[in-house]
């Protein structure tokens, strides 16, 4: 019996395998710090077999709330993308190094034939999250003074726009 939420390749024959999968995913699970919340993944493609091994093909599709760099704000974000992998029994282990080459990106590696797709979609997820994420590409941020959100209002502070890295260079000027 396979495990939910995986693909059992030993049944992937002459004709492509079709699969379809809802995922789910806790922004504590990925932990990463912009995402505050993330909807139901939802993963569908095929597996056929190629000569290097398997090849999925896939579509994967999910929401959320990301956490604004700049203003702290929550807004929401979509992300649907398509991609393509190449599935291989993962090598025995060696004493040589092997460089990794820039097709290789593109590869999965497996012990078991029977693969489980949460690994494959949580890499992905990771791979779309922005690490600076913008409500907008204008956001103003808060104000260092006050903390004001600069997008809704305007506040009265000053900001001194000087570098303090060059504080001690002004104080021999002055002397």
């Amino acid at each position: 019996m396979k495990p939910s939420n995986s693909i059992s390749l030993d049944s992937v024959l002459e004709e492509s395998l079709p699969f379809a999968f809802e995922l789910r995913f806790s922004p504590e699970r990925l932990d990463r710090e912009p995402l505050l919340e993330v909807s139901p993944v939802k993963l569908a493609g095929e597996v056929s077999r190629i000569e290097k091994g398997y090849s999925l093909d896939a579509r994967m599709d999910y929401s959320g709330r990301l956490e604004c760099s700049r203003c702290l704000s929550s807004y929401p974000f979509e992300n649907s993308e398509e991609f393509a992998l190449v599935l291989r029994k993962r090598p025995a282990l060696g004493s040589d190094e092997i460089a990794l080459r820039s097709e290789d990106l593109d590869e999965y590696f497996y012990d078991d034939p029977v693969v489980s797709v949460e690994p494959i979609a949580e890499e992905r997820i990771q791979m779309s999250v922005p690490m600076k994420p913008l409500c907008r590409e204008d956001c103003r941020g808060l104000c260092p003074q006050c903390g004001q959100d600069r997008n809704v209002t305007a506040c009265d502070c000053v900001v001194e726009t000087g570098d303090p890295r060059w504080e001690a260079l002004r104080v021999l000027k002055k002397v």
